[in-house]
């Protein structure tokens, strides 16, 4: 067991924030030969902008745990939150019990849970939503130019899916969190 947090992705988004026709206009593609590497691309480029930003695009849910110790006040990484799920405590003989909603709250910026009083267990487990609602609407338009432009540069061999070109990264920038 580790005494760091584990984050894992519960349930991936329902939907991308762009759609392949949206792409395939943006990219001047008029045939069907590439539908599926276009949407491999919307998926495979959503996931490295959200990685770039350590932000989530469309609503999905996040597993955060913590093994031996869990602070009174955890900083949820991925928002931005829009919910808790459950938070779980699992003691030594694997008895799950659900933390009552009573006892634990959203910061003001829904950045953070905050427990009233601390969650002594062996582990504790806190899913919770994020991203900024469930369709590609609810996506601010410089995140959705940013992830066309990635697309772009992949697509025309420019830049390596590991790579967010300059454009991309100036799109992204105003949403990327950044921890000091």
């Amino acid at each position: 067991m580790s005494d760091y947090p584990q984050l894992e992705l519960s349930s991936a988004p329902a939907t991308e924030p762009l759609t392949a026709s949206e792409v395939k206009n943006y990219l001047k593609v008029s045939g069907l030969d590439d539908d599926t590497l276009i949407s491999n691309l919307i998926t495979s480029v959503r996931q490295s902008a959200e990685n770039y930003m350590k932000i989530s695009l469309i609503s999905q849910s996040w597993k955060l745990s913590f093994d031996s110790y869990c602070p009174s006040v955890v900083k949820l990484p991925m928002g931005p939150v829009q919910s808790i799920t459950s938070v779980t405590a699992i003691s030594r003989d694997g008895t799950e019990t659900v933390i009552s909603s009573d006892t634990y709250y959203l910061s003001a910026g829904n950045k953070a849970l905050i427990f009233d009083a601390t969650v002594a267990s062996l582990r504790v487990e806190i899913i919770y939503v994020a991203g900024y609602g469930d369709s590609a609407s609810d996506v601010p338009a410089a995140i959705r130019q940013g992830i066309l432009a990635h697309i772009a540069a992949i697509y025309d061999g420019r830049a390596g899916a590991s790579n967010v070109p300059e454009q991309a990264r100036v799109m992204y920038g105003a949403y990327r969190v950044v921890r000091v």
